[in-house]
């Protein structure tokens, strides 16, 4: 399954991807049941294309082995990912990334709605790197990220939300296209303003990116940024802040 480590976690040498791949089915089962019953979000990466589905999963079933996705909406995209042979399952279960290849895609009804069915995965990728550590961020209080303009006629500040963060960088998103897909950029300037706390000035070189659409139709650009030079007042700042919200998604469980 090499397209999975490279889409989701950049380059992963062949030894450690060998040992992070789960062959269990009692231990696919139970990561699978984790993520439905935490209502995690799920990314749908459709192969070459640079959209992406955010879905969940509804149901996991055991005897014939499957698994139910919320659909998407617009029987476009849905279609379109029936078309395609596989799409990518990438989510994050307790800061660690989740990922396999689906195989094929089928639209079907599940409680008198649609969804999409797939097969259970014989083998995914359970990757976790320190560094990249990252939790999510709550989207109904969503936290924001100010990155200054580079358009010398339009010079307002780009108000994005921050999807997940850890010490190593950042997943910023913004839905009114000023954020640009370029990768490789330098992003000087930003802040990150966390609750309960002074906010985090901090460099952004922007890694990948991607433009996402949402389930209700809406595109949205998504960047996963690493953090350059964090100065250690700002880096044990933000270590403080993705501690405590762990600690309070450990106690909800």
């Amino acid at each position: 399954m090499p397209s999975s480590s490279s889409l989701a976690h950049g380059t992963v040498s062949a030894d450690l991807l060998a040992n992070c791949t789960v062959h269990s089915r009692t231990e696919i089962l139970h990561l699978m049941r984790s993520i439905q019953q935490r209502r995690l979000l799920v990314n749908l990466d459709m192969p070459n294309t640079r959209e992406i589905i955010v879905t969940s999963v509804i149901a996991v079933n055991e005897s014939n082995n499957t698994v139910i996705l919320d659909s998407a909406r617009g029987d476009a995209l849905n279609h379109e990912l029936m078309a395609g042979a596989t799409a990518e399952f990438i989510t994050h279960l307790d800061g660690v990334s989740i990922s396999f290849s689906t195989g094929a895609v089928s639209l079907v009804e599940y409680d008198k709605l649609p969804a999409l069915r797939i097969a259970l995965p014989k083998s995914l990728i359970r990757l976790q790197r320190r560094e990249h550590f990252r939790v999510m961020l709550p989207i109904a209080n969503p936290v924001k990220c100010i990155v200054p303009s580079s358009n010398e006629t339009d010079r307002e500040p780009i108000t994005a939300h921050i999807v997940d963060i850890g010490c190593g960088g950042v997943a910023i998103a913004e839905r009114g296209g000023r954020l640009g897909a370029e990768t490789g950029r330098i992003l000087p300037n930003c802040r990150l303003l966390l609750p309960d706390t002074e906010p985090v000035l901090t460099t952004l070189e922007v890694r990948n990116s991607a433009q996402i659409r949402l389930q209700n139709g809406a595109f949205q650009t998504r960047l996963g940024c690493k953090f350059i030079d964090l100065p250690n007042a700002m880096s044990n700042r933000l270590q403080r802040f993705v501690m405590n919200i762990e600690r309070v998604r450990r106690d909800s469980l």
